[in-house]
């Protein structure tokens, strides 16, 4: 593809409230992967402003805006429209593949989503879509149901599965066990479970996970330390032990730790754990 306006920088503009964050973040790191300076900013209104320049989402002056040259307004949530302009606007580079983990070695374009190149065990080729938008389509062609078991992202992942349409199509329900008792009460952990190792530890995990997939197809459990606060002696803040799996498989636990606040360890570790049950379904396919 050509770059038909070759630029250095490249200007986003979000408004106030960023649903689109994510989306700004992706396109972003393409630009910062092309070699262009990128600033991200939140505005109320668009600003006057140089150079290339994109407004992901709704603001009321959008249409005056564009009447300059180099700027473009795309709809919130929209990561085909995104995709394709980046194709057609930014410097040419290969679209990466992304790899869910805590391994901050490697360029993170959003917490827990780092994107490496062909080639990389377990890499996942999103085509910059969000990752639960993946697990959707995956799931639809599949006719799958979802159950999730969420402590310290408090239904987070949830909430990120459900802001897209056609989630019914996909999620069936999501407990938010905070408590050790919820743990206990309504995904049937075992207090001597917790009494040996803790609401933080790969067998709570794998305990909320089986509860969860007594109505569902595939399931995710998440239990951490999203901070700032709750660290203890060999789980320090942003541990975080996830499990997934489907019913009547071999279910799969891993431990990750996560830097930054709590924002950015609860997301990732919503993503890991969707690239897990993405992992799970294409494997099953």
């Amino acid at each position: 593809m050509t770059n038909t306006h070759p630029m250095e920088s490249l200007q986003i503009f979000l408004p106030m409230r960023p649903a689109t964050l994510p989306d700004a973040q992706r396109l972003a790191a393409w630009a910062r992967r092309a070699g262009m300076d990128v600033r991200v900013e939140l505005v109320a209104t668009l600003p006057d402003c140089s150079g290339m320049a994109v407004a992901i989402g709704e603001f009321a002056n959008a249409a005056d805006w564009m009447k300059s040259s180099f700027r473009t307004h795309l709809p919130a949530g929209d990561w085909v429209a995104l995709r394709d302009w980046a194709s057609a606007h930014l410097p040419v580079c290969d679209v990466p593949l992304s790899l869910f983990n805590d391994n901050g070695t490697m360029p993170e374009v959003l917490p827990g989503e780092y994107w490496v190149e062909a080639g990389t065990p377990c890499a996942i080729s999103l085509h910059m879509a969000p990752p639960e938008w993946s697990l959707l389509q995956h799931a639809r062609a599949r006719d799958t149901r979802l159950a999730l078991a969420e402590s310290c992202t408090g239904g987070d992942l949830a909430a990120r599965i459900t802001a897209l349409p056609g989630s019914s199509a996909l999620l069936r329900h999501g407990f938010v066990t905070y408590s050790n008792a919820a743990k206990i009460q309504l995904l049937k952990v075992q207090e001597a479970t917790l009494a040996r190792v803790g609401a933080v530890a790969e067998e709570t995990a794998l305990e909320m996970l089986g509860g969860a997939l007594h109505e569902a197809d595939i399931a995710a459990a998440i239990t951490g330390i999203a901070g700032p606060g709750g660290a203890v002696p060999g789980k320090p803040v942003g541990t975080v032990c996830m499990a997934w799996g489907a019913r009547g498989a071999e279910p799969q636990v891993r431990t990750c730790h996560f830097h930054g606040d709590r924002w950015s360890v609860q997301y990732a570790a919503g993503s890991v754990a969707l690239g897990g049950l993405l992992g799970l379904l294409r494997g099953a396919g």
